[in-house]
């Protein structure tokens, strides 16, 4: 019993170090690991595309930088301090999974949202969180935080099987995103913590309260 404690002691020292240690190596050695293409992204080191963009794209400077600004309040208010991950977060989610055995947690930060909609399936194991890591951090090098945001805006999951914000607006409120008043984008970020929660009537009357 007592070599099988050292054991999980050693790997949950062992195993974050190796982790950050790849991490800053890529970001000291970078090469080029992110292609844009027109209508989907491309991961070189794997070859793996992204799921097709969506074709009515919302630019970032379309938004009020007030708007915008409350997206990254709302869902990852360190994305701009980061480099696309959290390593405190990386190193809770490996002592949950090694030591107390539970299933990897989702994604946390904007980038690391954003590289699993776009290139990843929703399994919870430790090798497609590494890989998620892989690709955020990939994402941050070669495209910058505006552009991430502006991709995460257009590509994250809003509910009813719908993704991005001009899909979103059109259907909870019947409105271009340019159209909707501040609180209607408001109500769209705050349900995207949980968007299948929420019936189009329920969004709207939460509009109403912001």
């Amino acid at each position: 019993m007592k070599q099988k404690e050292l054991f999980y002691t050693f790997f949950l020292r062992a195993l974050p170090i190796f982790f950050v240690a790849v991490l800053v190596y890529e970001q000291f050695f970078p090469e080029r690991k992110i292609l844009v293409q027109q209508d989907r992204l491309v991961y070189l080191p794997d070859q793996k595309e992204s799921v097709p963009l969506e074709l009515e794209w919302v630019r970032l400077k379309e938004l009020p930088e007030e708007w915008t600004s409350y997206v990254v309040q709302v869902e990852d208010r360190r994305f701009y301090s980061h480099r696309g991950y959290s390593l405190s977060d990386i190193h809770s989610t490996l002592l949950s999974s090694a030591f107390f055995f539970r299933k990897i947690r989702g994604a946390s930060t904007i980038t690391q949202q954003l590289a699993r909609t776009l290139f990843l399936s929703r399994e919870k194991s430790l090798s497609r969180k590494w890989k998620e890591i892989q690709i955020a951090s990939a994402l941050e090098e070669d495209l910058g935080k505006n552009e991430i945001l502006e991709y995460y805006i257009n590509s994250v999951y809003w509910g009813r099987g719908m993704n991005g914000l001009s899909q979103a607006s059109r259907y909870y409120f019947r409105k271009k995103p340019i159209d909707l008043e501040k609180n209607q984008f408001k109500a769209l970020v705050q349900i995207l913590k949980k968007p299948d929660w929420y019936s189009r009537e329920e969004v709207v009357e939460l509009s109403r309260t912001l």
